[in-house]
């Protein structure tokens, strides 16, 4: 099936061309902004971001029976499943972040009866593959998809040549390279989610990325903690600066699902990590470093 990517293009008053991009990925909008570029090399930078994001979609989709996290899911025993170097490397990050936020990110957190005492899936590299420590372990990829997907996004686009671009994924995950063209670095706002239109926080990135992760009034629960396997209904939300996608992603969403005993293994172990957290309700907000 052909890719669907929408763009407009236009130019600055100096005469730099400004590609616009936008595709679907992920159950969300993936936006490609970048300042420098001439239309036809920026519709090719487009398609070969959004190639390579669903190509990742659908290798990580766990509800996808041709991807390799549905057949890891599906093994109903303790089997190793062989694993390319790319898949390898992707379950390696992953058990790497659970043991340096003390447990707060886990992968397997949808697994039935979890207990975080007890991991649910090993990496043998050795022998490239895959071990569930639990025949009915369940691998989910969503806080960790997108930021892994925006990671190679930048690399391509940094690889190209572009000065100055930024990539918004879902609006939850930004990346911003290089100065927005009026010089300065590019401000990211997050919404207050009881009052579309308005900010709770501003973020000044310039080479950085920045990750969200939380609760809204109409999309609550979907992070559970690692503690109790229990939804998370808490008003907030938590914002991650850190020059690296990927991390953004994962240590927002391990921030908001921790307790003070994890988020003090973060702290300890991300100490160059910006940290924040929003709490919201119909009456206000209040902001606060994590």
């Amino acid at each position: 099936m052909a890719i669907q990517i929408s763009h407009t293009f236009k130019r600055t008053p100096s005469g730099a061309g400004i590609y616009y991009g936008w595709f679907e990925a992920m159950h969300s909008r993936f936006d490609l902004l970048a300042i420098g570029i001439e239309e036809d090399l920026g519709e090719a930078l487009c398609h070969k971001v959004a190639e390579e994001t669903l190509r990742l979609e659908k290798r990580l989709n766990r509800f996808d029976e041709e991807s390799d996290i549905w057949q890891l899911n599906h093994l109903d025993n303790y089997d190793r499943y062989a694993a390319d170097p790319e898949l390898i490397a992707i379950f390696s990050e992953a058990l790497r972040y659970r043991e340096m936020t003390a447990g707060a990110f886990d992968i397997a957190v949808q697994t039935p009866d979890y207990r975080i005492e007890t991991p649910c899936f090993a990496v043998d590299a050795s022998c490239e593959s895959i071990i569930k420590t639990r025949p009915d372990a369940i691998a989910d990829f969503g806080g960790f998809g997108k930021g892994y997907a925006l990671e190679r996004a930048r690399k391509t686009v940094v690889g190209a040549g572009v000065p100055s671009a930024l990539l918004s994924f879902g609006n939850s995950s930004v990346c911003g390279i290089g100065l927005h063209p009026s010089g300065k670095k590019w401000q990211i706002g997050v919404e207050n989610p009881m009052h579309r239109g308005t900010t709770m926080n501003l973020f000044d990135l310039q080479n950085e990325s920045l990750s969200s992760s939380g609760n809204l009034p109409y999309n609550r629960g979907h992070i559970r903690s690692t503690r109790t396997g229990e939804p998370i209904e808490t008003n907030r939300i938590v914002s991650v600066v850190s020059p690296s996608p990927i991390e953004c992603e994962i240590l927002s969403t391990a921030l908001f699902a921790a307790d003070a005993e994890q988020q003090e293994a973060i702290r300890n172990n991300f100490p160059h990590l910006q940290a924040t957290g929003m709490d919201f309700s119909s009456s206000g907000y209040t902001v606060h470093e994590l």
